[in-house]
């Protein structure tokens, strides 16, 4: 097994096939008891018949969810290894526009207190630094 998943991933990425292909299948099944349902149906629009097939097309889209969240972030992975690794990041959403300014490395506070005593967490330091820059 070790060789497998050392050979560039061969075992996960056969179980993320057989995982879409199960899947597949089963909204294939599903969506098939929809349309038999609609064809065999007597009077479609009771509430047994349209229950049925509500029923039988939202577990189709359930399955079909898995193998399109794994596309989407097979196309994101693609996307983000064409692009340059030296791309900066985003502002924040509160920050001027415009400003095209990359944010500032993490800020480092080990030592630092409040004046409770209590330790400054990374994310409230970030956000001093960026108040004190405006």
């Amino acid at each position: 097994m070790t060789e497998a998943v050392g050979n560039n991933g061969g075992l996960v990425k056969g179980e993320g096939l057989l995982l879409n292909a199960v899947c597949l299948v089963m909204a294939a099944l599903f969506l098939g008891l929809a349309a038999l349902n609609f064809f065999n149906a007597g009077n479609f629009i009771s509430t047994d018949s349209l229950f049925f097939t509500t029923v039988s097309a939202l577990m189709a889209f359930i399955f079909l969810l898995v193998p399109l969240t794994s596309l989407l972030a097979a196309r994101k992975a693609k996307k983000a290894a064409s692009q340059p690794a030296t791309a900066t990041r985003p502002a924040l959403a509160g920050a001027r526009p415009g400003a095209g300014r990359a944010l500032p490395p993490p800020v480092r506070y080990a030592d630092a207190v409040d004046a409770k005593g209590r330790r400054i967490p990374p994310d409230v330091a970030r956000m001093v630094e960026i108040i004190k820059d405006n």
